[in-house]
């Protein structure tokens, strides 16, 4: 069943528009990858979706809803948190003060769903006293999506998870990605690192300049002579 869904997506900066016409679809449970050349429009759809940014046509609907053009403060409340690629966490705080500004929004005891972001990732409760700004890239990647978890999102949108992460990090962060999916989160994934990403999606969107190009299941996508040619490195 579609849980989220873009359909004929126009959007941009300025009188700029980046995305033209581009559609995704995330189904309950899956992890979806978007891959493509930079400049593709794939951060532009996520900012669309997450609504830092107002589509000029099209529509985006999210458990039944239509909640195109909504503002982020009401998407968060509805089940999708998004985890931009940079300032992502606040450097001044500790760990455990960024997981609370993930769920300032509630009025409630925040131990037990910080406990619950301490499972998924250890490292963080041993550093729950350091400031963030202290922390290494993984970590501050890991903090990032730990304070995205707290408000139990349905849906988490990960836009660029290992950017500039060394290839040790980056594989500890999609085994992250890969668990977060197992308690029942579905994943909308932008990813350069894009053989990786198809590996562990279960399905994938190519967007080149602001179009969808190909799409269809991860091992399609890896598969694809065309896609490989074009956009795995061979």
């Amino acid at each position: 069943m579609s849980l989220l869904k873009a359909e004929n997506i126009t959007a941009g900066y300025g009188e700029m528009d980046i995305l033209h016409g581009v559609h995704m679809e995330l189904r309950e449970g899956e992890i979806v990858a978007l891959i493509g050349p930079n400049g593709a429009g794939k951060s532009t759809l996520m900012k669309t979706i997450f609504g830092l940014l107002r589509p000029r046509a099209g529509s985006i609907t999210f458990d039944g809803q239509d909640i195109t053009g909504r503002s982020p403060d009401r998407i968060v409340r509805l089940g999708i948190c998004y985890v931009p690629q940079t300032d992502n966490v606040f450097p001044s705080l500790t760990v455990k003060e960024n997981l609370e500004m993930g769920a300032f929004i509630l009025n409630e005891d925040l131990s037990e769903r910080i406990e619950r972001v301490y499972q998924v990732f250890p490292d963080l409760k041993r550093f729950h006293t350091k400031k963030a700004g202290s922390l290494s890239g993984g970590q501050r990647q890991m903090l990032a999506m730990g304070r995205a978890l707290m408000l139990d999102p349905k849906v988490l949108l990960l836009d660029e998870p290992s950017a500039g992460l060394a290839p040790k990090l980056v594989e500890l962060i999609f085994e992250k990605i890969v668990d977060i999916n197992e308690t029942g989160v579905s994943i909308l994934m932008v990813e350069q690192n894009a053989k990786q990403a198809l590996k562990m999606a279960d399905r994938g969107y190519v967007l080149a300049t602001g179009r969808n190009r190909f799409e269809g299941t991860g091992d399609e996508l890896l598969n694809d002579p065309q896609v490989a040619k074009l956009y795995l490195g061979g």
